[in-house]
């Protein structure tokens, strides 16, 4: 047996409750996340590197600067010499890729909706089509599948 000092428990590190999270914000967050992998993959085959705090920078300097000059020249600023088409593949990646928020309902508009007096018939429209008549819905069936539709009720 071999004596070992006695070793006092680590303390714990007391966590705040995670705030719970709505499945938009949960959305964005795999969307950015998806945004700085998508750059890091670029960056790796373009440059070598693979660095994810580069990748979000880059991020943030395509987001500032939304024409391929105005980047460009940021990216200059900031001393990064890449030529003008990885630019360009960058600043194209950022914006088709880049999770966008929606502006939330005000209070007044999402009442509005919800106590306008249209029906269901108005909103859902789709919904609304009546169902088909019992015999044309035969006729149908007994055309699309031959005389087995006539054998089964």
């Amino acid at each position: 047996r071999l004596d070992r000092p006695s070793r006092a428990p680590a303390p714990r590190l007391s966590r705040a409750p995670a705030r719970p999270r709505s499945t938009m914000d949960a959305l964005l967050g795999l969307q950015r996340l998806s945004l700085v992998q998508k750059i890091c993959s670029e960056l790796k085959n373009h440059i070598g590197v693979d660095d994810k705090t580069l990748a979000e920078f880059i991020i943030e300097l395509a987001q500032e600067n939304s024409t391929l000059p105005a980047f460009m020249r940021a990216l200059d600023e900031n001393g990064a010499e890449f030529p003008e088409d990885f630019a360009s593949t960058l600043l194209h990646l950022v914006q088709t890729m880049a999770p966008r928020k929606r502006p939330a309902p005000s209070a007044p508009a999402a009442s509005a909706a919800a106590s306008s007096s249209s029906g269901p018939t108005e909103r859902f429209s789709g919904l609304a089509i009546p169902n088909a008549d019992p015999e044309r819905l035969r006729k149908l069936e007994e055309e699309a599948l031959g005389a087995r539709a006539a054998v089964d009720p």
